[in-house]
């Protein structure tokens, strides 16, 4: 089952319990918490099924108070509305992540494709080079030969 993690504070202020209940609560197992960067964090879920358990106990040892289970239902409904507005902004963080990651790749891909471009044209320059290099010593050779035949005939 997926954990959704909300602060301490927060599960307090929306289920209407103190912390010393709901410390006790944590102590027994009944809601999960962890600390995260020195702040304690409760899983909702786990805090949602608790209360839900724990009011149902109250509900069967005590009569029906409509303002109790008012304030429940509200209490529910507030705990899976922090859990639904926290899965939509973990789904628009991770698809904000992905498309910053296809970007990146495009444009690495750009910078690829513009290297290899480079790398053709300096390879057609090189060659380029080496041709008219090859046709220099070739007219130096004959320039000089034509010197030295001059020379032999005189």
């Amino acid at each position: 089952m997926k954990e959704n993690w909300i602060r301490f504070e927060e599960f307090l202020n929306i289920t209407g319990l103190n912390a010393e209940q709901a410390k006790k609560m944590i102590t027994s197992n009944q809601i999960n918490a962890k600390y995260i960067n020195d702040a304690l964090y409760v899983d909702s879920i786990s805090g949602t099924n608790a209360l839900i358990k724990t009011t149902q106990n109250t509900l069967v040892a005590k009569s029906l108070d409509s303002d109790f289970v008012e304030q429940s239902i509200g209490t529910i409904l507030n705990l899976h509305e922090k859990v639904v507005e926290a899965k939509n902004e973990t789904i628009l963080a991770i698809k904000n992540e992905n498309q910053f990651l296809k970007d990146s790749l495009l444009s690495a891909k750009e910078a690829q494709m513009d290297d290899k471009k480079m790398i053709e044209n300096l390879r057609i320059e090189l060659e380029q080079k080496k041709q008219e290099l090859e046709s220099i010593n070739r007219k130096y050779k004959l320039m000089w030969g034509k010197t030295l035949n001059k020379t032999n005939n005189i």
